[in-house]
């Protein structure tokens, strides 16, 4: 199938710019590194061009795409069947009963493998059922959160000895882990890097809590009605704790993490899908390239990995949508605020009232110099007599409140101007 038959299958109106920069230089002699924001299309980025080049020889294995989860694999699979029904592949997840897979591989295989690490490895050497010496196209999706420091080392011993045409790995973002594997399989690879050439339109809210986040975060859901919103909490104990509390305020709720069984996950995924909840309290399963169409991102507290807020983040503002990500810290979290400043999220800090979420408003630097001018003019006291601390924190006082009361006539001063003009 075409390219052009497949836009047209999907109703595809334009594509987004890693597409375009994919598809133009798909047939390049490089391997290629596409890197794009969260919700740019990076899957069908590379799907289109794949789907097709391939020569769909039968009971040969021309392509494998490795994903980090269960729940992206079942959603690659998903975006295969809409983009190309007549091609022949295989997606391989948690649940299947991977003996019986073994078996049907004896009498065929597809010409595409959607799979995990583990379920590669599995059908390749440990059960010799996968033949997968005609591979051309080896791909690696949201990579930067399958690479972990035993990676290497599982998968060369599927690659090696593999004439492997083009490699091709799409991430958010290069991570040092990633970099040994780059080094020796994709060499003077071609970097398609779109990251900064692409704007979401996502609100980072800031919002400072106390020590009673989950009474904080109740107060905040009372001034939200999302289209769907999903709340992202680090440990399991906790979402259980927020997701009943949720359903408490008789809210229409779903919890999902890895506590629940594969199949049920699977289930839960359809019916979020379907919109049968308004709210969903997850771990960072969720936050793994899974496509929603969020319009609330809600980080009950940090993920231990940082990279994983952008993750968590780009559920929402997807493919040109608007989104909405609203971030709980406290004053322990300040560093990593610090850090995800300095990496270019543009936080806005917000504070919580009785009208729901508004701005926090930054005192000015002018004002802040005029108090503490004001309060050199205070004389020290040259002798330390009984009461001294106390009278010079009355004069300290009595001076903040004269410059607040200039500060207070001249913003009614300029009020009642614009009112007369």
């Amino acid at each position: 199938m075409t390219i052009e038959k497949m836009l047209e299958t999907l109703e595809f109106k334009e594509l987004s710019l890693i597409q375009q920069k994919v598809i133009e230089s798909f047939d390049k002699a490089n391997h290629i590194v596409g890197l794009a924001p969260t919700g740019t299309g990076k899957t069908h980025a590379y799907l289109f061009p794949l789907l097709s080049r391939l020569k769909r020889v039968p009971n040969e294995v021309e392509a494998i795409i490795l994903l980090p989860t269960n729940e992206l694999v079942n959603q690659v699979a998903q975006m295969i069947e809409k983009t190309d029904p007549e091609v022949s592949f295989k997606s391989y997840f948690g649940s299947l009963d991977m003996e019986r897979e073994a078996t049907r591989l004896k009498n065929q295989h597809p010409n595409l493998i959607v799979t995990t690490p583990s379920k590669l490895i599995d059908l390749v050497i440990h059960k010799n059922a996968l033949n997968i010496k005609h591979i051309k196209y080896f791909v690696l999706d949201e990579a930067d959160m399958m690479f972990d420091e035993d990676f290497m080392s599982m998968i060369d011993p599927v690659l090696v000895n593999q004439n492997v045409e083009k490699f091709l790995l799409f991430s958010a973002s290069i991570t040092r882990s990633m970099e040994p594997f780059i080094k020796k399989y994709f060499g003077q690879h071609l970097l398609i890097d779109t990251t900064k050439h692409v704007e979401l339109k996502i609100k980072y809210k800031l919002l400072k809590v106390n020590e009673q986040r989950i009474k904080q975060l109740s107060e905040l859901l009372d001034h939200l009605n999302p289209y769907l919103c999903i709340i992202f909490v680090s440990k399991n104990e906790d979402i259980q704790r927020v997701y009943e509390m949720i359903l408490d305020k008789g809210l229409n709720v779903a919890s999902f993490s890895s506590l629940i069984g594969v199949k049920q996950r699977r289930k839960l995924l359809e019916d979020i899908h379907d919109l049968k909840y308004q709210f969903i309290v997850s771990s960072d399963l969720l936050a793994r390239g899974i496509d929603f169409k969020a319009s609330h991102i809600i980080h009950y507290d940090l993920p231990y990995k940082l990279e994983f807020f952008l993750h968590r983040s780009g559920r929402t503002g997807r493919m040109g949508d608007t989104g909405e990500v609203i971030t709980l810290y406290d004053s322990n979290d300040q560093p990593k605020i610090d850090k995800l400043k300095n990496k270019g999220i543009p936080f806005e800090p917000y504070t919580l009232t009785d009208d729901g979420l508004k701005t926090l408003r930054r005192k000015s630097k002018t004002y802040d110099k005029k108090i503490a001018n004001e309060i050199k003019k205070i004389p020290k006291a040259k002798k330390v007599t009984p009461g001294y601390k106390k009278k010079r924190a009355i004069k300290v006082k009595e001076a903040v409140k004269k410059i607040k009361k200039a500060r207070y006539r001249d913003a009614s001063f300029r009020k009642s101007r614009q009112s007369e003009g």
